[in-house]
C-alpha cells in the first residue's frame, strides 16, 4: 500500500464530512416529502390534527364519531377489586324456620333474573356496544359478580346442590315459547341490521334497559330481604351490597348518553319499547307477575320498583310507555 504523506489530512476530513452529510441526506426525507408520506400530493393527516378545542389530539377525530363518554364511575378500580363466591351456610340454613311458597316463588324469579347476565351480555357485545372500551371492561368483571349473586340465591332455595335449579312454578305462555324462538334463532339474524340502522347510539339504548334491570334486581332484592330472617336475610343483603356497583355504572351511563344528544335518547326509547327489562334475557319469566305481587306488597317496595324505571324514562323523549308487568303490582297493601 502507499500512502501519499505530502496529501494534506484536512482534506481528507472535509471529504469524510461530505460523503457522511450526503449519506444522512440520503436517508432522511425532505421536509416536502415528510409532510406527503404517501403518494405525490398526499396531504399529511398529522397537519391537520386540531389542536383546540373538543377533539384537540385526536387523529381522524371529527363530528362524525360519537365521543368517547367518561362518567364518575371507577371502572378501573372495579375490576381491580375481585370478586368471588358468596358463601351461604347451608347447614344454618336448613335448621332456621323455612322459606315460605311466596318467598320461595320471589327469591327463584330473581335467582333467574340474576342468572340472564350471559344472556345479556351477548345481546350487547354482539353490537357495536362492544366498541365501548369502558362497557366490555366492566362487563368482564360484571358477569362473574352476576354468576356468584344468582349462584348465593340458588343455595338459599336447592342448597349446595351440583345441578338441581329453581323452576318456575308456571309453563311458559304460548308468547314466551315464541320469544325464545326469537331470541335463539331470529334475533342473531337482525343484530347486522339492527347495527346499520342505529349505529352508535344502540349503546344508549342497552344501558337504559341494563340500568333498568339492575335498580329493578335491587328494590326487590330490599323488598323480599325485609320478608326474611336469619342467614337467608344475610345472604340476600350481601347479593343486595353487590348489586350495587352494577346499577351506579349502568345509571349513569344510561343518563350520560340520553342527555347528550337526541338521536341516542330516540334509540334508547326504542330499545325499551322491545321488551321488559324485566324479561332476564329477553325472555319472560312465567313466575314474574305472581312475585311481583310479592315483592310489591309494600308501599315502600312498589315505589322503588317504579323508581327503578322512571330514572331513566323521565329523560326520554315522548310519553312515557309504562311496562305491562308494573301495572300488575298491588294496587294497596300493608
Amino acid at each position: 500500500m502507499t500512502v501519499d504523506l505530502t496529501a494534506d489530512p484536512s482534506a481528507h476530513a472535509d471529504d469524510d464530512r461530505d460523503r457522511t452529510t450526503r449519506a444522512r441526506s440520503a436517508e432522511a426525507p425532505s421536509p416536502a416529502a415528510a409532510a406527503s408520506p404517501g403518494p405525490a400530493g398526499t396531504p399529511d393527516p398529522h397537519a391537520s390534527m386540531p389542536t383546540t378545542g373538543r377533539y384537540a389530539g385526536h387523529l381522524h377525530f371529527d363530528e362524525t364519531i360519537t365521543p368517547v363518554l367518561r362518567t364518575d364511575f371507577d371502572v378501573e378500580a372495579y375490576t381491580k377489586r375481585g370478586t368471588s363466591r358468596i358463601a351461604v351456610d347451608t347447614e344454618l340454613h336448613a335448621s332456621q324456620e323455612p322459606l315460605r311458597e311466596q318467598e320461595r316463588l320471589a327469591l327463584g324469579v330473581l335467582h333467574r333474573m340474576e342468572s340472564s347476565g350471559l344472556a345479556e351480555a351477548r345481546t350487547m357485545l354482539s353490537t357495536v356496544t362492544a366498541n365501548e372500551a369502558r362497557i366490555t371492561a366492566f362487563l368482564a368483571t360484571w358477569l362473574v359478580d352476576r354468576h356468584w349473586q344468582a349462584r348465593a340465591l340458588r343455595d338459599l332455595l336447592t342448597g349446595d346442590h351440583p345441578v338441581e335449579r329453581p323452576a318456575p312454578s308456571r309453563r311458559p305462555s304460548r308468547v314466551a315459547a315464541l320469544r325464545r324462538i326469537h331470541v335463539d334463532r331470529v334475533q342473531p339474524l337482525l343484530t347486522p341490521l339492527w347495527n346499520a340502522a342505529a349505529g352508535e347510539p344502540v349503546a344508549a339504548g342497552h344501558m337504559a334497559r341494563m340500568a333498568i334491570q339492575e335498580a329493578s334486581l335491587a328494590a326487590g332484592l330490599d323488598a323480599i330481604a325485609r320478608r326474611l330472617g336469619g342467614e337467608a336475610e344475610r345472604v340476600v343483603r350481601t347479593v343486595r351490597a353487590r348489586q350495587e356497583a352494577a346499577v351506579d355504572f349502568f345509571t349513569q351511563e344510561a343518563i350520560g348518553r340520553i342527555t347528550r344528544s337526541r338521536k341516542e335518547a330516540v334509540v334508547a326509547r326504542l330499545v325499551l319499547s322491545l321488551g321488559s327489562p324485566l324479561h332476564g334475557g329477553g325472555v319472560p319469566d312465567p313466575d314474574l307477575d305472581a312475585a311481583l305481587q310479592v315483592l310489591g306488597a309494600d308501599p315502600r317496595d312498589r315505589a322503588g320498583l317504579h323508581r327503578a324505571r322512571r330514572e331513566i324514562t323521565r329523560l326520554l323523549p315522548g310519553p312515557d310507555l309504562p311496562d305491562a308487568h308494573l301495572l300488575s303490582l298491588p294496587r294497596s297493601g300493608a
